[in-house]
């Protein structure tokens, strides 16, 4: 009875590998003949990889590599002739290929009579991940465009490190030119972003710029995503590296620069940087109001005041320097007549009159103009106006500011 039970548990155990090696056989066929449902292959295919009979079978693990690529070679043949694919489905049939086959890399051991261990289908498997070498790139364009950033940021992945992996120069893949692949891991990059993995894509956007992608949107992205992730030494690093290339289209690469050093309080590094600048460019009315942004934060108001005004003589057109010269004049204005507020009503009113009221008006022209130049960076002018015209008396002028 024993030797029964035996040999029926072995005849189960062939029964059921008969039936996988059956369905790998009929997958094969399906898949071969070019004409298959690709889910229920795919579906097929991961029961197999899945079953602890076939698991470690190299063949099985080939035969989804061979199908997702079919899959994918076929839609690709159809958006070449101009017909619409589902982009996400294209994209991730290539992802798909790949991990297929890169599974089955390790499982390829044959111990020959003399008991070497030898790779029968691994030359065949590493030739085909290298034969889509390109298509991973479209793979990640695809997913991209279908807004699935996951997915685009691991179809590049797989272009950007493939021709790294030692085991390629078997098949002799090459990297595209850096030029190209330089680009696409700055695309690799704001795939990262896209699902706020900011970490992430620091490191890519260093590694874009590390192989030679140096265009001015790698600088602002990278700015722009350290700001969010709070590495304002990491912003500074990158608006660094953008000054010389593009600081003089764009004011915003010193701005970060200068923001960094008041930041830490750093205030001599600050200086000898503007010193610097203004030694070439005495007339800059961007660096002479950065040297205001300095010294009012050094605690030099006065100082202050005149590099803000030779800012806007220099620049009547510069927004901000109006607002950093009117923001001051308000500010003293305030400090004035709360240093006066302990003194005699009829002093209080002589200071008043005298210095605090002119000063208030001077500072109401400079926001008026600064408001009235960058209306959309300009919304702590148009709260000051409104205090000063209050403070005032001025009705009508309050009236006018409350409508804008």
């Amino acid at each position: 009875m024993k030797k029964n039970s035996i040999l029926g548990l072995c005849l189960v155990a062939a029964m059921s590998m008969s039936a996988q090696k059956s369905l790998m056989k009929e997958v094969e066929n399906t898949v071969k003949s070019g004409n298959f449902d690709y889910p229920t292959v795919k579906a097929q295919i991961d029961e197999i990889t899945a079953n602890p009979e076939t698991k470690d079978d190299v063949k099985a693990w080939m035969l989804g590599g061979n199908a997702a690529f079919a899959h994918y070679d076929a839609l690709f043949l159809k958006v070449q002739m101009g017909q619409e694919v589902d982009k996400k489905e294209i994209g991730n049939a290539m992802i798909d290929g790949y991990e297929y086959m890169i599974k089955a890399l390790p499982l390829d051991t044959v111990i020959n009579e003399k008991g070497k261990v030898k790779a029968k289908e691994s030359k065949k498997i590493l030739k085909s991940i290298a034969e889509n070498y390109s298509h991973y790139n479209n793979a990640g364009i695809f997913l991209w465009e279908a807004q699935d950033y996951a997915g685009a940021y691991k179809a590049w992945d797989i272009y950007v490190n493939l021709p790294e992996d030692s085991r390629m120069q078997v098949v002799g893949l090459k990297a595209d030119a850096d030029s190209i692949v330089s680009q696409i891991i700055f695309n690799q990059a704001l795939a990262a972003w896209q699902i706020n993995d900011l970490e992430n894509a620091l490191v890519v956007f260093e590694k874009a710029y590390n192989k030679g992608y140096q265009k001015k949107n790698l600088f602002d992205y990278a700015i722009a995503v350290a700001t969010q992730a709070k590495k304002n030494n990491v912003a500074a690093d990158y608006a660094k590296k953008a000054y010389p290339l593009y600081g003089n289209e764009d004011p915003v690469y010193l701005q970060v620069i200068v923001n960094d050093y008041l930041e830490k309080k750093d205030f001599a590094n600050a200086k000898d940087f503007l010193n610097g600048l203004l030694a070439t460019n005495p007339n800059s009315a961007q660096y002479n109001d950065l040297m205001g942004v300095l010294l009012e934060n050094e605690g030099n108001q006065e100082t202050a005041l005149e590099s803000y005004k030779k800012a806007v003589e220099l620049d009547a057109n510069l927004a901000i320097a109006r607002f950093h010269l009117g923001n001051l004049m308000y500010n003293k204005a305030y400090s004035i007549d709360n240093e006066a507020s302990s003194k005699s009503q009829a002093e209080y009113e002589k200071i008043r009159k005298e210095q605090t009221e002119p000063l208030l008006r001077e500072a109401a022209a400079q926001l008026e103009e600064a408001y009235n130049l960058d209306e959309q960076n300009m919304g702590d002018a148009l709260k000051h106006l409104k205090n000063i015209y209050y403070i005032l008396g001025d009705e009508e002028n309050l009236n006018r500011v409350n409508l804008m």
